[in-house]
């Protein structure tokens, strides 16, 4: 028994420290991912994600001071941690979308199943076992009096959770649906951007380069109707931006929609386009995107552009061939729109483009 009561502190331990230094080098997936748990408070999120990770870190640590009161306060504290996260998860499984969280920073899975789920019920109960262990005196004794038995328990589980981890291939997530980028959406999956680099010569001209035609997808406007991605783009240039709601980077990409609306509408469309039915968007979706929505369904036009997930983008030339992209990751996304808008103003102060009135 007392093996167990041990184990279940040093195990959660561990845990704690593996998560909170994951998400040290990932505040904005963190962000993201309190963002698509629907986490209240939003503007609240980024200071929480900065401080998180190290309280984390710090109560993997002070918990091994040895002191009973000290001990039983912490592991109380970790306790109400781990059944808070319990409840946060098992409510986004009451959700019709999909959620991605990033609990363990860039490591393991995003993506809120019954996995995660079974994997949070079993960290509360390890929880409970480490208040346990910390009030019976257990925790203090073996630091106490048997300490290289101690470190010889904590070594021996590590190497279990390495072989374990080893043996199931790894925990690099795959692109999916919604899942946030991780780190700071650095290169996920990013394509080339309005202009690549190679495509200029060393006066700064752009060179000619190849482009793909615009490919036959189907996208689905709001009164109903249907529109290929060749005609909605047939007379003027469209910048599709494809998002889904319960994701914390798509989130950040909506805000940013209202402003691209407003400087690009003069020279192109800007759509965001939904998998779900436009009808069953949540109402502060709506407020931000207006009748800018069209609903891909069954992600047939963004799988026929090319795109790997959401949020992305891609901008649709006017003379039925891609002008950039597909882009994907919030902070590619953004990064990507601002390019045009750089490129845009470039030429309103060569004069190549009229500045719009008002």
């Amino acid at each position: 028994m007392t093996t167990v009561l041990i184990a279940a502190p040093i195990l959660l331990s561990l845990t704690l420290l593996i998560s909170g230094l994951a998400k040290l080098g990932a505040r904005q997936g963190t962000e993201d991912a309190m963002t698509s748990l629907r986490i209240p408070l939003r503007p609240f999120h980024r200071s929480v994600a900065s401080v998180l990770p190290v309280m984390e870190i710090v109560l993997a640590l002070v918990i091994w001071v040895p002191s009973v009161p000290l001990q039983v306060m912490l592991s109380l504290l970790v306790a109400a941690l781990m059944l808070t996260y319990l409840v946060i998860i098992a409510r986004a499984l009451t959700w019709e979308e999909t959620v991605e969280c990033s609990c363990f920073g860039t490591l393991a899975s995003p993506t809120v199943s019954r996995v995660t789920l079974g994997r949070n019920v079993l960290l509360s109960v390890l929880a409970l076992l480490t208040v346990l262990a910390a009030a019976s005196g257990a925790m203090t004794t073996v630091l106490v009096q048997q300490p290289l038995s101690l470190v010889s328990l904590g070594v021996v589980l590590l190497l279990a959770v390495v072989l374990t981890v080893l043996s199931l291939g790894g925990t690099t997530p795959e692109a999916e649906e919604g899942s946030p980028a991780t780190g700071a959406d650095a290169g996920a999956g990013a394509s080339a951007p309005v202009y690549d680099e190679s495509e200029i010569d060393d006066e700064g001209e752009l060179l000619d380069y190849e482009r793909d035609a615009v490919p036959a997808g189907v996208l689905q406007r709001p009164d109903g109707s249907l529109v290929t991605l060749r005609v909605l783009s047939a007379q003027q240039a469209a910048l599709l931006v494809f998002v889904s709601e319960g994701c914390g980077p798509c989130e950040r990409v909506l805000d940013e929609v209202p402003g691209w609306i407003t400087t690009l509408s003069p020279f192109m469309q800007v759509k965001t386009v939904f998998s779900r039915p436009l009808e069953k968007l949540r109402e502060r979706t709506l407020t931000r995107v207006g009748d800018h929505a069209l609903h891909d369904p069954v992600f047939s036009a963004r799988e026929a552009l090319g795109s790997r997930g959401a949020p992305s983008a891609v901008l649709l030339g006017a003379d039925g061939l891609l002008a950039g992209g597909p882009v994907t990751g919030g902070s590619d996304v953004i990064a990507f729109v601002q390019e045009i808008q750089e490129q845009l103003q470039g030429a309103q102060d060569d004069g190549e483009l009229p500045v719009p009135e008002g």
